[in-house]
């Protein structure tokens, strides 16, 4: 029910937001999400929810209509937050305190509060020592509690029980916030789109838009699918998919993606992808599932944990022999692994969210792990390290009175039917030259030769020398010398003849990167071996490798053999990352240590890659190693903390200074510590974003 309204401004209310906070946080979750939405507050004890909306995003109805639907999958929708009776525990602790301090009576109510509270922890102990027949830091909770209860340290045992359901709620806490952090770094999803139908423009859900379908988007507004533009031209922020800070133009023909804003123009787009499809949501969903891996040092500290549990029980029986039960109970709480579990996967997450802010997807969340490990990065040369589209560096003219721009237009002219990387390239001199490319009166595509072509009555055929020499046309000694240096190079000529006489070329060179040659010299400060691996020749491979500073290369390499020179450096004892474009890559990217693609957001759910660097910007892969080494030095900070409290708290236990009320405070709060130091990179994204907003 609508209870007010004003301008920009609705207040609803609804029965399932009674007392539930469940559907008010999902109804939040939605709000947080969705473009045009400007400040919400649920709430439960009332039942109502109050937004602030930006009218020239949405209408009241739509607004309305959203929160429906947003009800409706929050219902069919298992919340994990149900599950954590951390207010259960709350009020166990509370009643223990009372009944050790104040009120003995209550102590049978509260012990058994505390057995139904602490229920979950009996149940993991008894799954691992019965079911999975393994000694983990489980059991060990559970003997602290079943033992304090015994020795009637009541209020011992309920901070036990509630130390662990406050690790477990600031689990679950920490998680949302940075899944909601990630979301953030992708900007809010529309939950609308004006669609084109019969001329007309008509605002609709975005679930009702399919592929096919014309979706118009204008300055201002952010764009809903990924697809191509088909009309129109716009300005574009990509910076939330590709970490890119210049806008890019957009027209006719280029693809867009979702997440995208338009800063200035209009496009006409047809829609590919929509909602979950999107490169945007599987960004997420891909970062998302990553964060599930665990990283090496956090696995190592539960190894340890868990190995560490027989020799506790040892000590606490020499501390009960020595002691008394209040040592043997403090050594018992004294575990490794409890800290680690917590603090190591916030970390994991927030970094990997920090990545994907500035244009890095981390596919699996080990990936972090393994970079400080690697010692040899293969390049692939092109598409890599040079780009897949060359660029037209000589025209040669055989005859006086054809100029540069004769033949180019008529090669162009000739190419322009066709989508090979090379023929773009001609095209595009042409064009950028001025040159309106001429009709074709008829033509004739000879495969892997060439393209026979009528222009104005006159017969033309352009393409490679062999093309040239299978038509019996005669090419001049010097000309033939010339084109074989160029070849020696990675160069390509491209023959234009006219009436069966040759009367010009033009020479395409690969284009090399603008940051490929710093990337290399960074690396190689950082201690990492740069080999180069190319289908080119020796010469011209050797070539780039000394232009750009690599230490090895290999040259006239198939594609179908590129995973042997992985296997081969593998083979020499090195930790092997391979930079490819994901392509005909794909054997070599998967049998790499680490596989790193260029390909960018378009390909990012298919690619087979580990990282993925959405701007195809080959610098950022020395973030990828800063990333690492921040998450290793975090990791092990926290590692560190949780391993100094505990040791102190067994030594100072075995020699009589420490008992069960002190290990319980020191345990736990350097936990916490270690906790609020594995969301460090979690509050640095909140912070680059607070000065995003700012600025």
């Amino acid at each position: 029910d609508v209870c007010s309204e004003a301008e920009g401004r609705i207040r609803l209310r609804h029965p399932l937001l009674y007392l539930n906070k469940r559907y008010c946080q999902g109804l939040e979750k939605v709000l947080f999400n969705t473009v045009g939405i400007r400040t919400y507050r649920a709430t439960f004890r009332s039942g109502t929810l109050l937004v602030e909306y930006d009218q020239t995003v949405f209408q009241s109805e739509n607004v309305v209509k959203l929160l429906e639907d947003a009800l409706v999958e929050t219902a069919a929708a298992k919340s994990a937050e149900l599950e954590r009776p951390f207010p259960v525990t709350t009020c166990g602790l509370g009643l223990a305190l009372a009944s050790q301090l104040y009120f003995p009576v209550l102590a049978p109510l509260a012990i058994g509060w505390i057995l139904y509270s602490g229920r979950r922890i009996f149940a993991d102990a008894f799954r691992a020592l019965f079911k999975k027949r393994r000694v983990t830091v489980d059991i060990l909770d559970s003997t602290v509690i079943a033992f304090s209860l015994l020795v009637g340290q009541v209020a011992a045992g309920a901070f036990m029980v509630w130390v662990v359901e406050f690790a477990r709620r600031l689990l679950y806490l920490t998680s949302a916030e940075s899944q909601k952090l990630l979301a953030e770094a992708f900007g809010g999803q529309p939950r609308f789109a004006w669609l084109l139908v019969g001329g007309q423009e008509m605002e609709v859900p975005l679930s009702k838009v399919q592929r096919g379908d014309i979706v118009v988007v204008r300055t201002g507004q952010q764009i809903p699918v990924d697809g191509v533009v088909c009309r129109g031209e716009a300005m574009v922020d990509q910076q939330s998919l590709t970490g890119e800070a210049a806008a890019a133009e957009k027209r006719c023909g280029d693809k867009v993606f979702a997440s995208s804003v338009v800063l200035a123009g209009e496009a006409y787009i047809r829609a590919e992808e929509t909602g979950e499809n999107t490169s945007a949501s599987k960004i997420v969903q891909i970062i998302s599932q990553s964060a599930e891996h665990k990283v090496r040092i956090q696995s190592m500290g539960e190894r340890m944990a868990d190995l560490m549990v027989l020799p506790t029980f040892a000590m606490a029986g020499a501390g009960f022999a020595f002691n008394g039960p209040g040592a043997a109970l403090a050594i018992i709480n004294s575990d490794y692994g409890t800290g680690i579990r917590v603090a190591g996967p916030m970390a994991v997450l927030s970094s990997l969210a920090y990545a994907a802010k500035n244009g890095l997807v981390i596919k699996r969340g080990s990936i972090l792990e393994v970079m400080p490990r690697l010692d040899t990065i293969l390049f692939d040369k092109t598409g890599t390290l040079t780009r897949e589209q060359p660029e037209v560096t000589d025209i040669i003219s055989l005859r006086g009175t054809m100029t540069e721009d004769d033949i180019l237009l008529l090669v162009a002219s000739v190419e322009g039917r066709v989508s090979h990387p090379i023929a773009r390239a001609i095209v595009a001199a042409a064009k950028h030259r001025g040159l309106e490319l001429r009709t074709l009166d008829a033509s004739t595509y000879h495969v892997s030769f060439g393209i026979e072509v009528c222009i104005n009555g006159v017969r033309a055929k352009v393409g490679s020398r062999r093309f040239m020499e299978r038509e019996k046309i005669a090419i001049p000694a010097s000309i033939a010398k010339r084109v074989q240096a160029i070849q020696k190079k990675a160069g390509t000529a491209v023959f234009l003849a006219l009436e069966n006489r040759l009367v010009g070329l033009l020479v395409l060179q690969s284009t090399q990167r603008p940051e490929a040659a710093d990337t290399v010299r960074n690396l190689k400060e950082r201690g990492i071996t740069c080999v180069l691996i190319s289908g080119d020749n020796n010469m011209a491979t050797k070539d780039l490798a000394d232009k750009l500073g690599f230490e090895r290369y290999f040259g006239e390499v198939l594609p179908q053999d590129k995973a042997k020179y992985v296997q081969q450096l593998q083979d020499e004892g090195r930790t092997v990352a391979m930079v490819g474009d994901g392509i005909n890559d794909s054997p070599a990217l998967s049998l790499a240590d680490v596989s790193i693609s260029l390909r960018g957001a378009s390909d990012v759910a298919t690619d087979v890659a580990d990282v993925v660097l959405m701007d195809g910007d080959l610098s950022r892969i020395e973030s990828l190693f800063d990333l690492s080494e921040r998450l290793k030095k975090n990791v092990g900070r926290s590692f560190g903390l949780i391993l100094v409290a505990n040791t102190v708290s067994i030594i100072g236990a075995g020699l009589g200074v420490v008992g069960l009320g002190t290990s319980l405070v020191l345990n736990n709060a350097f936990n916490v510590a270690a906790t609020m130091n594995g969301i460090m990179p979690m509050l640095r994204l909140q912070g680059d974003a607070s000065d995003e907003q700012q600025g």
